[in-house]
């Protein structure tokens, strides 16, 4: 799949209805993949999520308005889908610095500068090419099958990803409660995504593989993977150094460099994480994890 041109397919259709009613679903069926891939492929690629993508488009058709006509800033909010000249104005403001009114006064090369334009896929091939990722990261395509698991279940969505460390914490603080564990390896595995939302939700399972699944410790959940398809990278070194979260680097590595040019079809079945023997820990430089997406 090229998912360079799931963006475009996804931004044309913004772009001929940012003067009507816009449903931002439709928009992302468009790019015919998984919402809960297309929002952290889409913000990896372009910097923006694609709700922010569509405001600032809107707002920046809304500016070309209204240097362009002598209609009042009611009807053009109105008319660019902001239901109060209030919210229009916050907003346009914080794009352009200036109320629409002042605005209006300005010249061309005074605000164009700050505008959204339309996104070209060419260049975004182009930037990418251009830009240096930061991790190392190795590729395979393999198999899961008979993996089961058991651990804490939580519901989450893409924009609470920090908020798994606390998660994680949580779980080793139990885990020697579960019996018949194969050894001490930590997974995180993401299913069940719900997309009927405007952000994808999706549970969150952080576990152990058991041998055994006949006894569940209470407030535990069981989840088995019987056979699945998957594509694996695995990532060498630290998760966390001088304050930031190299974890977010990574799969905004994935989502920005790698899965934009490979030629797997990513499903929403579900992701998993594997911290195993050689995982020494956030901190270390040789540490080693590994992240798997669900393919066709």
């Amino acid at each position: 799949m090229d998912y360079f041109t799931s963006i475009q397919k996804c931004v044309d259709y913004i772009d001929r209805y940012l003067d009507q009613e816009l449903n931002v679903n439709e928009a992302v069926n468009q790019a015919h993949m998984s919402k809960f891939h297309f929002y952290r492929l889409f913000k990896s690629v372009v910097g923006i999520t694609i709700h922010d993508y569509i405001k600032r488009r809107k707002l920046s058709e809304a500016a070309e308005y209204l240097q362009s006509t002598n209609e009042d800033v009611l009807t053009t909010a109105v008319l660019y889908g902001f239901h109060s000249q209030e919210v229009f104005t916050r907003n346009f403001k914080k794009l352009f610095g200036y109320p629409p009114a002042q605005f209006r006064k300005l010249q061309p090369c005074d605000w164009r500068a700050l505008k959204t334009n339309k996104i070209n896929v060419d260049a975004l091939r182009l930037d990418v090419k251009a830009s240096n990722g930061k991790v190392f990261i190795q590729e395979k395509m393999e198999y899961i099958s008979g993996l089961t698991l058991v651990g804490l279940e939580r519901m989450t969505t893409n924009d609470e990803g920090l908020s798994v460390i606390e998660a994680m914490q949580n779980f080793l603080g139990v885990a020697e409660r579960i019996p018949h564990r194969v050894n001490d390896t930590i997974y995180r595995l993401c299913y069940d995504i719900d997309e009927s939302a405007d952000k994808s939700q999706y549970k969150e399972l952080i576990a152990v593989q058991v041998t055994n699944s006949l006894t569940l410790p209470k407030g535990m959940t069981l989840k088995q993977i019987k056979l699945a398809k998957v594509v694996t990278y695995t990532h060498k070194g630290k998760l966390f150094t001088d304050g930031q979260k190299k974890i977010i680097d990574t799969y905004q590595f994935l989502y920005r460099y790698r899965i934009p040019y490979a030629e797997h079809t990513l499903t929403n079945e579900w992701l998993l994480e594997k911290y195993g023997s050689d995982f020494k820990g956030p901190d270390a430089e040789d540490s080693v994890m590994q992240i798997s997406f669900s393919i066709q």
